[in-house]
């Protein structure tokens, strides 16, 4: 019998699209697979979509309140059985033979190998979503750090979860997860489009309007994602500048001197990168209505672009 494979399918309000990622499933050419739909709280008819599959493989759990993809990603987790899992949004498809090629690697290939990656077409472009890769092979920890960017996708072996999991309380930064998984994994690139990404649709919208306390305090949680600060701060250190003196700025906005703080002296302790360092200096020295007043300059500039 084949290795088990759990695909996780977050929802909110997609009933015009989840029966195209259902159907994509379901028409896979490896057959060993749970799809475990997460309904997180939708006000559409998403549920109604959901409940004309009779398929035993797809399971549905319900969020009585629409909790956000963070959570609805990590209840997925929390529910999985398989040996191996995936996450696919609940707008997108894959093509029928995309579980069977990725699993010919394990299978066939390399019994050591515990995670495989592919590209994905951008339906917007017609081209790989996934820049950085260029050969199919294995892909070590400091490439996938420095040189990936952009949407892949791909299985991961359940065991290198351990007990981690997303953290709810960021939006996005979904590889403060990623990283560690990462780093424990044996990772395998396919360069092939097996994943439909769905980019045209008007749902995919900026984050500009996000709140000072919202943002605020996905800063504050992100200073206790130590692991995931040590290793930009090791390959991607000028991201890491970039990501303290925004902290730096809504933190002091939204006075929270104490978090910003951390991230002041953090900046203060790197080699190079004077100038984010003097700009987080200003900004950490700065009242906090005058750094607020900025933050809305920066908005509708960037609104009328």
């Amino acid at each position: 019998m084949n290795p088990l494979i759990s695909i996780i399918v977050p929802a909110f309000n997609r009933a015009n699209t989840i029966a195209r990622t259902i159907n994509s499933i379901l028409l896979q050419t490896y057959s060993d697979f749970e799809i475990i739909v997460v309904e997180d709280g939708s006000t559409d008819e998403t549920i109604k979509v959901l409940q004309q599959f009779t398929d035993m493989r797809l399971k549905i759990i319900y969020h009585d309140t629409n909790k956000g993809v963070t959570a609805a990603k990590n209840t997925g987790l929390n529910n999985i059985h398989g040996e191996w899992f995936t996450i696919l949004d609940s707008d997108d498809e894959i093509i029928p033979k995309a579980l069977e090629i990725m699993m010919k690697i394990p299978l066939e290939k390399d019994s050591t190998v515990t995670a495989v990656t592919c590209n994905c077409t951008d339906t917007r472009t017609g081209k790989f979503s996934g820049k950085g890769l260029a050969f199919e092979g294995y892909v070590d920890f400091n490439t996938l750090i420095t040189e990936c960017e952009g949407e892949f996708w791909g299985i991961t072996k359940t065991e290198l979860l351990l007990n981690d999991r997303f953290n709810e309380d960021l939006w996005g930064f979904e590889r403060t997860l990623w990283f560690k998984i990462n780093e424990r994994a044996n990772r395998y690139y396919i360069h092939e489009a097996l994943r439909i990404y769905h980019t045209e649709g008007n749902d995919r919208v900026s984050k500009v309007h996000s709140s000072l306390e919202k943002t605020s305090n996905h800063y504050q949680a992100l200073s206790e994602e130590t692991y995931y600060l040590q290793v930009l701060k090791t390959y991607l250190p000028k991201s890491l500048a970039k990501d303290c003196l925004w902290a730096v700025i809504y933190l002091r906005a939204d006075n929270k001197k104490e978090f910003a703080n951390f991230y002041f002296n953090y900046l203060r302790k790197m080699n190079k990168y004077n100038l984010y360092k003097a700009l987080s200096f200003f900004v950490y020295y700065s009242h906090p209505f005058i750094i607020r007043q900025g933050i809305k300059f920066w908005k509708s500039v960037r609104l009328k672009k």
